[in-house]
């Protein structure tokens, strides 16, 4: 089961090697991990050149250690006054970082494509000429930060985390200006950093799935989640279901079952001491099993930012999803006709019941959500718009460099 950001990451790629021949990959590591070994370096390249159907060389250097917390409100203070000094952004901010990326610049790369916010700063630091540069901007990452930060508990180190907005809103925002094009998943997060940061080089390039055979619906009362529990956001959503929605489910619908899928299940708070009727089975290779299974998908997301493979996913395979706004936002599916959005406990319930008492009801709303993926969301499409974005932002810079010489 790949997640949905390994996912995303292969459509960038996919568009990059329409337009390069070999991708030359700098990957951190973190700040205690061992390097490779020539052996396993090689090994390494090898499958990730068969995998993404180009020549892959990498290259690796370790982040910086993360400072230690401390419980007292002097690091917050300190590490708000720079974007380069936030956690998590400190980590890719120091000499080592900025050599490692200066090593890769020798090669003369025709452009740089980076991997999300936390790996822009070796490129905002460097004194070297830069390539057009291309970020994937996949969460708006300081409207993730306050969500989260919004959402229970509110231990003290939340609330003093707030003085870091201000520094992590500058880095978003000379991140967006230093590239040709930042990449967001939707209209909706092109619109808010349009509106905040006037950056008219944002362009929305929404994620995509590819379109498994269409299956009916398991005429079970089986309601499932799928995601990566490491994840904040998916973890909050799961802990929120448990404990607020399913009981109202299975007051009035005692034969119903709920499977969350995927990796990291061990650290959700009810894991070791399941609900009645809740099954927590790890890593699923097997999707279509899994959806065959499945009567409705759930998304319970309440914090967070970018777009739900997983909801896009169960679309695909014509299940019908209920989710929170959030869970769905930059999602195009219609409430009512091709996704149900319900953002509390009780509204939720009473959605996910209706569908487990109402068979073809649930099946014409994932027969109307596959339509809406399949016309929206074509992965053949979304990559030769990318492709085409980054051709012309090379075409534009061979010109520039052509004249100034």
């Amino acid at each position: 089961m790949e997640t949905g950001l390994y996912r995303r990451l292969t459509i960038m790629i996919d568009a990059i090697k329409q337009n390069c021949s070999v991708l030359n990959a700098l990957f951190f590591l973190r700040h205690d991990d061992d390097y490779p070994d020539e052996g396993q370096l090689r090994a390494i390249e090898f499958d990730l050149t068969e995998q993404w159907g180009l020549e892959v060389r990498i290259s690796f250097c370790r982040r910086e250690a993360p400072d230690v917390l401390e419980p007292s409100i002097g690091p917050y203070l300190k590490s708000a006054n720079s974007f380069f000094r936030l956690p998590g952004y400190k980590e890719f901010s120091g000499v080592s970082q900025i050599a490692a990326l200066d090593r890769c610049l020798e090669q003369s790369p025709r452009l740089i494509f980076v991997h999300r916010l936390h790996s822009m700063p070796p490129l905002m630091r460097t004194k070297r000429v830069l390539p057009p540069v291309f970020l994937d901007l996949d969460d708006i990452e300081h409207i993730a930060v306050l969500r989260t930060l919004s959402q229970p508990p509110h231990w003290w180190r939340k609330k003093v985390a707030y003085l870091h907005f201000p520094a992590l809103v500058w880095g978003e925002r000379k991140a967006i200006e230093s590239t040709r094009a930042t990449f967001v998943c939707s209209d909706i997060d092109q619109r808010k950093l349009a509106r905040l940061f006037h950056a008219p080089h944002v362009t929305a390039i929404p994620n995509a799935v590819a379109l498994p055979l269409i299956s009916t619906p398991s005429h079970q009362p089986i309601i499932a989640m799928l995601g990566n529990y490491e994840f904040a956001p998916n973890r909050q959503g799961v802990e929120f279901f448990l404990n607020h929605v399913w009981p109202l489910i299975l007051a009035r619908f005692p034969k119903a079952e709920v499977i969350f899928a995927g990796r990291r299940a061990e650290v959700i708070q009810h894991y070791a001491h399941p609900p009645h009727q809740v099954s927590f089975p790890g890593f699923v290779k097997d999707l279509d099993s899994l959806y065959q299974r499945a009567q409705i998908v759930i998304c319970p997301i309440l914090s967070g930012a970018g777009t739900r493979v997983k909801i896009m996913e169960a679309a695909a395979y014509a299940r019908p999803v209920v989710s929170t706004t959030i869970g769905a936002e930059g999602i195009n599916l219609v409430d009512g006709k091709e996704i149900l959005l319900r953002d509390t406990a009780e509204s939720f319930a009473d959605a996910c019941v209706e569908l487990l008492k109402n068979y073809d009801a649930a099946k014409m709303l994932g027969l109307a959500a596959r339509a809406a993926i399949e016309s929206r969301y074509d992965r053949g499409k979304i990559v030769a718009r990318l492709a085409g974005v980054i051709r012309a932002a090379i075409t534009q810079n061979n010109r520039q460099v052509g004249a100034s010489e």
